[in-house]
């Protein structure tokens, strides 16, 4: 019994201490908020009155007066007794017309109001930063596409007869409104002297135009057959298709030609051997590269391990035979060893000179290895 009052008075003890805790941390919040309290009226009363000393000084002279205003009396042997000398003091001369005394009622109570708003609002507006993240949603355009290359195998090809005539005709229906249908009626005549195949149809582009209309670019590839001659042609045309929300599409625009692309005017830039790596080194490296090359054809995952870092470079399984570098540049970019080649190779299935290019980060440890290729 003895240890369990105890425990009991231990209790207790402890309850009391966190009671006495709990009434020291709200007396202390209370005391803070009275502080606050009174820094927010100090803070009014000077907007105030700062305030009412801008109207002072812009107010006419008219309405500033002076008043001479007595030193307080002195209380001499039991009687107050005033005194003659006195001082001036600039005060407000208020007009007898009560429209100036309303209005500076007014402007006081509003700037009270003011002073007290924005001391509240300055004290709990919080300012939430909100991040708008815009996703740019990508649509399926595999069925449009697929659309199009059907369409195109029917468009561009036909033959010269009545009969293969009505047939493209009729194929053309499930693809073409009836004003393209009229449009393109007679295109083909019995007196063509041309017959063609489409051999492949290449989606350039698709751009949407409105929500429910797509602009499409795609490149078709025609064998044309004249009497005894063939020849292979490649146009690029553009069309217009609108597909529903069902998914249901209509040609809207027949394929319009449009110009291939041409030969762009930019140079590549050739990397050169600057300097940035010794002679030495170079020798290393185009060593390296020599045994390495000559084994990559044919070599395995396994072998490749002990030149090239993490698989940058897989093994491919050719038959092919080393011939050299045509072209190579060794140099420095940053703290990386870089090298640039052009590899010849015999290509023995193909029986022609293949040369590839290859851009290689290296790293030297106890041996050269390729750690990244592009």
């Amino acid at each position: 019994m003895y240890w369990k009052s105890q425990y009991t008075v231990a209790v207790n003890a402890t309850s009391q201490r966190q009671k006495g805790k709990e009434m020291e941390k709200e007396n202390k919040m209370g005391q803070e908020k009275k502080v606050q309290v009174k820094v927010m009226i100090k803070k009014i009363k000077n907007k105030v009155w700062l305030f009412l000393k801008k109207i002072y000084t812009k107010l006419p002279e008219k309405m500033k007066v002076h008043i001479r205003k007595l030193k307080p009396k002195e209380k001499i042997r039991g009687e107050y007794k005033g005194s003659d000398q006195a001082e001036e003091m600039p005060v407000l001369k208020v007009s007898p017309n009560r429209g100036w005394i309303r209005l500076f009622w007014i402007l006081l109570a509003i700037s009270i109001i003011l002073g007290i708003y924005n001391n509240f609002t300055s004290v709990d507006t919080v300012t939430v930063e909100k991040e708008t993240v815009i996703e740019e949603k990508l649509k399926d355009t595999n069925a449009l596409e697929s659309y199009v290359k059907d369409f195109a195998g029917v468009y561009h090809a036909w033959e010269n007869t009545d009969r293969e005539i009505s047939k493209r005709e009729k194929a053309l229906e499930k693809y073409l409104p009836e004003t393209l249908q009229l449009m393109d009626h007679g295109m083909i005549t019995t007196d063509c002297p041309t017959a063609v195949e489409v051999e492949s149809v290449d989606i350039w582009s698709v751009k949407d135009l409105t929500d429910t209309e797509y602009e499409v670019t795609y490149c078709v590839k025609q064998r044309i057959s004249e009497g005894e001659q063939t020849t292979n042609q490649s146009n690029v045309y553009q069309m217009a298709v609108h597909r529903d929300e069902n998914g249901k599409m209509l040609v809207v625009k027949n394929p319009t030609a449009y110009a291939l692309p041409g030969k762009s005017s930019y140079e590549p830039e050739e990397k050169e051997t600057d300097g940035s790596i010794d002679l030495k080194t170079q020798t290393q490296i185009e060593d390296f590269l020599n045994t390495f090359f000559k084994l990559y054809p044919q070599a395995s995952a396994k072998e490749l391990v002990y030149y090239v870092k993490d698989g940058v470079l897989p093994a491919i399984g050719k038959n092919y035979v080393y011939d050299g570098l045509a072209g190579k540049a060794y140099y420095m970019e940053g703290d990386q060893t870089k090298a640039e080649v052009y590899v010849k190779y015999l290509d023995q299935d193909l029986k022609i000179t293949q040369v590839m290019q290859y851009k290689l980060t290296l790293e030297k440890g106890d041996n050269w290895k390729i750690v990244e290729a592009e």
